[in-house]
């Protein structure tokens, strides 16, 4: 790959540092990924509570007032698939949190002070040796500036785009998801979220409404929920693990293509 004017090499340069100490970008997907960590926390922390409820109700036995089954039975016969897909989740939304905590981490270095003055200086030592350096010094600190500033937008742009495709594609199913979720533990214990109940009186509670329904009604409300724990597992895992992982292999892939460019410039005329 070459590059054949001096000018133009020069102009791009000087944009690209000037570019670099605007901070475009670094404020909204700051914003972006510490939304995304707030609300994936929010999830996880749902979902644990669902977890505690059922722990709390597994050892408790219903009478045969819930439908065709004679006899009484454990709840935890009916909740131990629920039970598993919530440890499930819980241990994806760990690997979630930790992606992006990730992002995030490096979306603060990319974006910190002594960042910029790295591409600052690795621009102006570019446009120097540009001017004055021998050819082989052109290539390599111009090869050099690029990759870095591939780094420094890199990661923002592509947490901006993946801010699109949620926008477009993942945002509605999410938000109705977590809704539903949110709803799923009071609803499956008949007690109304802004109830106020102590631990006995939210287990008393529970036992009676699960007395009230049939085996079937259970079994839908569970079959429910476990579907709405699988479909945030699928948005989750696209959104930040599937999606940065595409983009740190195409990010690679792109930073070998740029460290073979080649200057062989001339001077305009």
């Amino acid at each position: 790959m070459g590059v054949n004017s001096k000018a133009l090499v020069a102009i791009f340069i000087v944009l690209m540092v000037g570019l670099s100490s605007t901070r475009v970008l670094d404020d909204y997907v700051d914003d972006y990924t510490t939304n995304s960590i707030k609300n994936a926390a929010l999830t996880y922390a749902t979902a644990r509570g669902i977890n505690a409820l059922v722990s709390m109700m597994q050892s408790s036995e219903i009478e045969a007032g819930i439908g065709v089954v004679s006899g009484s039975m454990t709840i935890g016969e009916l909740l131990d698939p629920l039970n598993d897909m919530i440890e499930r989740f819980s241990t994806v939304m760990t690997w979630v949190l930790a992606s992006l905590a990730a992002q995030k981490l490096l979306l603060l270095l990319a974006s910190h002070q002594l960042f910029l003055y790295l591409v600052a200086v690795l621009g102006i030592s570019a446009l120097l040796l540009l001017f004055y350096g021998p050819l082989r010094a052109q290539s390599l600190a111009f090869r050099s500036f690029l990759v870095v500033v591939f780094i420094r937008f890199a990661l923002g742009l592509a947490v901006a785009l993946n801010s699109g495709v949620d926008a477009l594609f993942l945002d509605q199913q999410l938000q109705r998801n977590d809704a539903e979720i949110e709803s799923f533990q009071s609803n499956v214990i008949g007690i109304e979220s802004d109830e106020k109940l102590e631990a006995g009186s939210i287990r008393d509670s529970a036992l009676a409404f699960w007395q009230s329904l049939s085996l079937d009604e259970l079994e839908r409300k569970i079959s429910r929920g476990i579907e709405n724990f699988i479909n945030l597992v699928a948005i989750y895992m696209l959104k930040t693990i599937v999606f940065p992982l595409g983009f740190f292999y195409a990010a690679f892939y792109f930073i070998k293509l740029l460290w073979r460019v080649e200057l062989n410039v001339t001077a305009p005329a």
